[in-house]
């Protein structure tokens, strides 16, 4: 069967259409940071987990601890972090969690419980696991084995490719883009909010940011 070209050219213009409102549909937050920086800590507590659960199916949050972290060698890997052993301890546990732990919102939901309190991360992990129902074993066995280190360093490798290269803690990136830092760390909703289209209702009367 054939269709008048009218009909083609109306269809044809409609799935661009789609396409492009699908393609404006969702945000992609990018967070670099450590796990014993407070402002990073901060971050999650007031920003990161507020702004993703106004609108959890829009947002997709790519993490990756590593920070201001130094490989030191890679045959053993071994690492210095920032703030001594104990955060290269927290940062292999959410290197391992977010490859272990599938579902999005569960997963922000450990990092940020984890974050709270680094005073001894492997027991804050169990507990936060055990609270959310999360299995704890192949995090932990993750984590203190050489899949830990290895995961760790491939974010260092992620955090490398940083254009322009990390300097402050937490670096966020929205769609790719490092734009706007300070609004990322003090105002992330709205932030989200000028990208997405078409807006949730929960978001201010702002205008959409540029895509040029």
């Amino acid at each position: 069967m054939f269709l008048p070209r009218g009909v083609l050219s109306a269809f044809g213009f409609a799935i661009l259409f789609h396409a492009q409102v699908f393609a404006d549909n969702t945000a992609t937050v990018g967070v670099y940071y450590e796990t014993l920086n407070l402002t990073c800590k901060g971050f999650f507590i007031d920003q990161l987990l507020p702004a993703y659960n106004q609108a959890p199916d829009r947002i997709t949050v790519k993490l990756v601890p590593f920070g201001k972290t130094v490989v030191n060698s890679t045959v053993p890997l071994t690492f210095t972090c920032e703030h001594g052993e104990r955060e290269c301890e927290g940062l292999k546990i959410h290197s391992c969690a977010i490859a272990h732990v599938q579902d999005q919102t569960s997963l922000l939901n450990l990092a940020e419980c984890t974050i709270r309190n680094q005073t001894d991360p492997q027991a804050r992990l169990t507990e936060c696991a055990t609270y959310l129902g999360i299995e704890v074993s192949p995090i932990e066995d993750c984590a203190m084995s050489t899949n830990g280190s290895q995961l760790l360093k491939l974010n260092g490798d992620k955090t490398k490719e940083l254009n322009p290269p990390l300097t402050d803690l937490p670096t966020i990136t929205l769609n790719g883009r490092q734009d706007e830092q300070q609004q990322l760390l003090t105002n992330l909703w709205n932030e989200i909010c000028k990208v997405l289209q078409p807006k949730p209702l929960s978001c201010p009367l702002l205008e959409s940011r540029s895509s040029g």
